[in-house]
């Protein structure tokens, strides 16, 4: 992970143990929003301090005999000194659950899912964190040797604890996703080659039963494409697209350069709202940041800048041109 990673993580965790044990001053909340919006990776690393804090907690009050005030309910008068440790805790909550297995439940095979427009964070037992796009669905199965996640369908985002005796291994349907602790992206989408993007660390690709059986090895910044009946396949991705990649999991969509006909489609995943596009302008390029829930301001936002009109209904946005007299 990365200074500039370590440094955001940090942040994150002091600003969820100040919103958990006492309400922010005005000037404190402005602070707080602005830097939320000051770069996309911060709602997440601020959503998985809050989930760390949480679980922090729940393995706290399981202990026998520990102490009711030591993590008392929400929003206490806290001192300075006692929310800064706690967001320390909320940081290294890895290492605090680490030593005490006691404070786990039992491992039992698990599923999980979201609906059409809706991104969740899922803190694993092994203090992984699973961040499910639009309509996708994983399987979890943990044992004391091996973490194995089955990504049903969809595309889910993994930050994988690190652990060098249980390795952690997502399957695509005949491909194998192979991590110790490192932060990958896996795609599972209709028409759509099985696709992993490594943000950081190193993965280790495999199709079962493929000869060769030797892995593809993927570091970060790398693409990889697993084509059905074909090779596996690895490129770089310059670090500025990283971001564009990984947009959905802040409620948003990023395109570049990308043909009017395929961002509709894109959008067709996150509502059920469709955006059908006529055929004279679905060539049209477009590049910008859009939110995934909101396909009308997106088609309107589009329609602004490529000077086209747009027609709304109850289930449906059309985008055509305006010097079309049809309608």
């Amino acid at each position: 992970m990365s200074a500039d990673s370590d440094e955001i993580n940090r942040k994150a965790a002091d600003w969820a143990a100040k919103r958990e044990f006492r309400p922010l001053s005005a000037a404190e909340q402005a602070e707080f929003d602005a830097w939320l919006k000051a770069d996309v990776r911060h709602l997440g690393a601020f959503g998985r301090s809050v989930a760390a804090l949480v679980r922090l907690k729940d393995a706290y009050s399981a202990v026998p005999g520990a102490p009711a005030a030591a993590l008392p309910p929400s929003r206490p008068l806290w001192s300075r000194r006692r929310m800064v440790l706690a967001g320390s805790m909320a940081a290294s909550v890895a290492l605090v659950l680490g030593v005490a297995p006691r404070f786990w439940r039992p491992e039992r095979k698990q599923e999980f899912s979201t609906s059409i427009g809706q991104v969740r964070e899922i803190l694993l037992s092994d203090r992984s964190v699973v961040t499910l796009n639009t309509a996708s669905r994983i399987s979890v199965n943990f044992t004391s040797e091996l973490r194995e996640i089955h990504l049903l369908e969809g595309e889910a985002h993994f930050d994988v604890a690190k652990n060098k005796a249980r390795p952690f291994v997502v399957w695509a349907g005949d491909t194998s996703v192979r991590a110790v602790g490192t932060s990958f992206t896996v795609s599972v989408l209709p028409k759509q080659p099985t696709q992993i993007l490594v943000k950081e660390g190193v993965v280790e690709v495999k199709r079962a039963g493929l000869v060769p059986s030797s892995p593809l090895r993927a570091g970060a910044n790398t693409k990889v494409i697993a084509p059905a009946q074909s090779a596996i396949v690895a490129a770089a991705v310059p670090q500025t697209s990283l971001a564009r990649y990984t947009a959905w999991q802040y409620g948003r969509v990023a395109f570049e350069d990308e043909m009017l006909k395929d961002a509709a489609a894109e959008f067709a995943r996150y509502s059920e709202v469709r955006i059908t596009v006529d055929p004279d302008v679905a060539d049209k390029r477009i590049t910008g940041i859009f939110v995934s829930s909101d396909p009308v301001g997106f088609a309107k936002a589009t329609a602004s800048a490529l000077d086209l009109d747009v027609e709304v209904g109850a289930k449906e946005v059309r985008i055509f041109n305006r010097g079309d007299t049809s309608r």
